[in-house]
């Protein structure tokens, strides 16, 4: 069937769309002559949609025992954003006025005038607030929104959403603009292609959704991040909201109103069940998924039934919806700055008020600087070329804070050496070779084992273990041991621990025990965070010691918890106290740190190590007195022990090693002589 002017005429006013109403096309940005405003159907319910699935995850981010399921929204979002592309190429296309560097210039029109904005304050923020490392980790989001890889920068950080510390990251909301963006790119292009078997097409995006769908699905636990963060495993959701606008350009999908009425019902329930039934302790995506999704598919799939004129189309809601995009942009970066200087607790009060703040500004974002740009008189060259250069340059920004590790230079000079990144430190603890992130065990590289020197110590723990691990590596040589490193990110050495945002370390902690039975080492080092709950403890070290005892490995030491530091670490302390005081942080100091939490573990597992029968070592008594605890070391103080809330230096780890060195191979003299 040829698809003339008068065809599509015909469609539009026959109401073939929609379940028997039109199909309406929520972007309004006119980009020429031939698209004006006046020319596209607007539903204010599909604003309202928006303005349920913003306000969810807003709530979520602020209140999240109030929203437990609130993350969903962004589900929802996608689902909207497939089916007003597509409806938008589709109607281009039917009219014979789609043009692919016309739909970019319209998406840059579209996202970069806030994006921007909202960028380029969080950093000038960061700049006054953040120490080295976060603003090198800022740095690095900064660098993908702009080149629209924020989820795949995410997942090489080691970021999971719903990790405890990523509420920290201000740019983490980013993922999923990176993921909507890699659609922009792709789709219009994918869409051609499919409709040249224009009767098909329908069926091959149905096919493509489900191939996804079950890529997602297939997806094993211990990659779960990269299911969260993945286009191909998020894609379903965005190509489920184009197959609804490919249907309803079709004309293909009519229902009586009754039916309607019945669907939209059912999906504005399904959408309040997942807010308040999920959690952030769902795998996320998965089957589940599927509730949020149909869901909005549904909704966007029905309209004009009561549900869209009397709760999806109320003024409150749409006056959100519209502004919904900025409001998105605003709210993280505020709370995550709150939550970074209050350490975490911030007040019922303040976060409210953050949030009605998220609302002024994206308002006035939406208003000033928004609408101005997408609507200007100026020809759309002169709007696109300079935000893409403004975009450009907030990636050289990006560039530049993880070139510089942070900009030091923006730091007095009595405290800039003291301003780490953690690259300095991380560099030593062969990450991703014997510190394993989000890897299986099968990827421990072969020199993990050490040289084949003895005695050997072996070092069995998380990322506290790899930060101990150059401290002993600086005394082998000298007292004439080789060092052994099996450590994993956030998975501390207890046997059968496999917590639900780490599924892997249950299957690298017995592949470790294995490697322990074959090497034989002559001391087995336990150290980890041991911020476990005390049941787990209980529970899990006595299962490991018993193991290692079983095969007849008697020299067991467990190392103690380091001293920790508040929010950001000791880096963030010696500069808050600096600008506070305009001196250095002592060298020994209470000040910022949380010795009252230290103190209490530490009891707890010299404690659990005399009723195991096996060595404790308290990390807190060499670093720590009455006076406090050592915040530097090394000539004339120079040196941090630590480079953020507790995971110990180079200079740190050598400092321990030095006054633990006896300790740990007294028991073994015998092997040495």
């Amino acid at each position: 069937m040829e698809f003339t002017r008068e065809r599509v005429s015909a469609i539009w006013k026959s109401g073939a769309f929609a379940l028997g109403t039109r199909l309406r096309v929520n972007d309004d940005a006119p980009l020429d002559g031939a698209d004006r405003p006046d020319s596209i159907r607007y539903r204010p319910d599909i604003d309202g949609l928006r303005a349920i699935a913003v306000l969810a995850v807003l709530a979520y981010h602020a209140f999240p025992r109030a929203v437990p399921g609130g993350f969903a929204g962004v589900d929802i979002f996608f689902v909207i954003s497939g089916y007003l592309i597509t409806g938008i190429i589709i109607r281009q296309m039917l009219e014979k006025r789609f043009s692919i560097a016309n739909f970019y210039a319209r998406r840059i029109l579209r996202i970069f005038p806030c994006l921007v904005v909202v960028i380029l304050v969080t950093f000038v923020i960061a700049w006054f607030t953040f120490p080295a490392a976060e603003m090198e980790a800022l740095g690095t989001s900064i660098r993908g929104a702009a080149a629209f890889i924020e989820n795949f920068v995410l997942h090489e950080q080691i970021v999971g959403y719903f990790d405890p510390h990523a509420e920290r990251l201000p740019l983490l909301h980013l993922w999923s603009l990176g993921i909507e963006e890699q659609y922009y790119i792709v789709w219009p292009a994918a869409l051609l292609l499919i409709s040249r078997w224009r009767v098909r097409r329908a069926a091959i995006v149905g096919a493509l959704a489900l191939g996804s769908l079950f890529i997602c699905l297939l997806t094993p636990p211990i990659d779960s991040a990269w299911a969260f963060y993945s286009p191909t495993t998020r894609a379903w959701e965005l190509l489920a909201g184009s197959l609804v606008g490919l249907c309803l350009c079709n004309g293909s999908v009519e229902a009586v109103r009754s039916v309607a009425t019945a669907l939209a019902l059912a999906g504005l329930a399904a959408i309040a069940f997942v807010f308040w039934a999920f959690n952030a302790g769902s795998h996320w995506p998965d089957l589940r998924t599927a509730v949020p999704v149909s869901a909005a598919t549904a909704l966007i799939a029905t309209a004009n039934t009561t549900v869209h004129r009397r709760i999806l189309s109320a003024r409150p809601l749409i006056f959100i919806g519209r502004m919904s995009y900025p409001l998105y942009l605003w709210h993280f970066p505020l709370i995550a700055f709150a939550k970074m200087n209050m350490n975490g607790a911030v007040p019922a009060l303040l976060m409210s008020e953050l949030l009605a703040l998220s609302a002024l500004l994206a308002w006035f974002t939406y208003r000033f600087i928004e609408q101005p740009i997408r609507f200007g008189v100026a020809a759309i060259r002169w709007r696109v070329a300079p935000l893409a250069a403004a975009m450009a340059a907030t990636g050289l920004i990006g560039i530049a804070a993880v070139i510089t590790r942070g900009l030091p230079a923006r730091f007095p000079q009595p405290i800039r050496n003291f301003m780490l990144s953690g690259t300095e430190t991380e560099s030593h603890w062969r990450r991703a070779a014997c510190l394993l992130m989000r890897q299986p065990a099968s990827e421990f590289a072969p020199e993990c084992a050490g040289h084949g020197g003895r005695p050997l110590l072996l070092i069995w723990g998380d990322s506290y273990g790899a930060a101990l691990y150059p401290g002993l590596l600086h005394f082998s040589a000298e007292r004439r041991y080789d060092v052994a490193q099996y450590t994993a990110s956030a998975c501390p050495p207890l046997i059968g621990y496999s917590p639900s945002e780490r599924p892997y370390c249950k299957s690298i902690n017995d592949d470790v025990l294995l490697r322990i039975n074959r090497l034989r080492p002559d001391v087995v080092i336990l150290d980890a965070t041991w911020g476990q709950i005390e049941t787990v403890l209980r529970e899990g070290l006595p299962r490991t010691v018993a193991l290692l005892k079983a095969m007849n490995i008697t020299n067991i030491v467990i190392i103690g918890p380091p001293p920790s530091w508040q929010g950001g670490g000791l880096s963030q302390n010696i500069l808050y106290y600096y600008r506070e005081t305009q001196q250095v942080l002592p060298v020994r100091t209470f000040h910022g740190s949380t010795d009252a939490w230290t103190q209490q573990r530490d009891a707890l597992l010299h404690e659990l190590s005399r009723e195991l029968g096996v060595r404790y070592i308290s990390v807190r008594d060499v670093f720590c007195n009455e006076s406090g605890c050592l915040s530097r070391t090394g000539p004339n103080d120079s040196e941090l022990t630590a480079f953020d809330s507790g995971h110990l230096t180079v200079p740190g780890a050598t400092f321990l090693a030095a006054r633990t060195m006896d300790d740990l191979l007294d028991t073994i003299v015998p092997l040495r002589q």
